[in-house]
């Protein structure tokens, strides 16, 4: 049995070839909603290729990287040699990077992930008081629930696939509060509502 690192090395076997169509608009989104102050500093967790990272620093931001991925990194360093990538998980960046980031964005990982609490606890601790964290993950609501049960569950929910949490608004509302990140906004992408593809949630955490 593969382990996690494993896993994901093999998604990212040729991060040159990876293109998703919903950037821009993710792209688009982070622009109108996060609302961070000029220089930010930000972290992208589960950055992949780095391009989202290039876009922060377009934007004016101190942007850094960070992947389980080793290829996915390697290919953002050759390709973003002017941005700090970290290979391994949040933990690495523990306790020396405590506090030290205005904003964290993570965009299609948590569904990904066995352990939820331990990620959305390293967010919390990285994040600084006041903070802002973006996060995106499939969208899963009544009304698309039901489509997908009479339509396409078991190709949606694919057994062998790598989406192994699947969250409504409850549920993910349930799971940040936890961990004291408190949602500011809640809006959709990749399809109008109620079908859409993904959430995209900005949340806070407290002074």
């Amino acid at each position: 049995m593969a382990d996690i690192e494993t896993y994901y090395e093999a998604y990212w076997d040729t991060p040159e070839d990876y293109d998703d169509p919903t950037t821009p608009m993710r792209q688009t989104l982070f622009k109108d909603r996060a609302n961070l102050p000029g220089g930010a500093r930000i972290l992208d967790v589960g950055c992949g290729r780095g391009e989202f990272c290039a876009f922060f620093k377009g934007l004016g931001y101190q942007a850094e990287g960070i992947d389980l991925s080793k290829t996915g990194i390697q290919y953002a360093r050759k390709e973003h040699s002017d941005i700090t990538f970290h290979a391994g998980s949040t933990d690495i960046l523990l306790p020396e990077h405590a506090r030290a980031y205005d904003a964290v964005f993570s965009s299609e990982v948590i569904e990904h992930l066995f352990d939820v609490d331990s990620y959305l606890q390293a967010i919390h601790d990285l994040l600084k008081p006041g903070g802002t964290f973006v996060l995106t993950t499939p969208y899963h609501g009544l009304i698309k629930n039901i489509v997908i049960d009479l339509t396409n569950y078991t190709r949606h929910y694919d057994p062998l696939g790598q989406h192994i949490r699947f969250f409504d608004r409850k549920g993910l509302d349930m799971c940040l509060r936890k961990w004291n990140l408190i949602p500011q906004s809640w809006t959709g992408y990749g399809r109008p509502w109620p079908l859409w593809k993904s959430f995209f949630v900005v949340c806070k955490k407290p002074l």
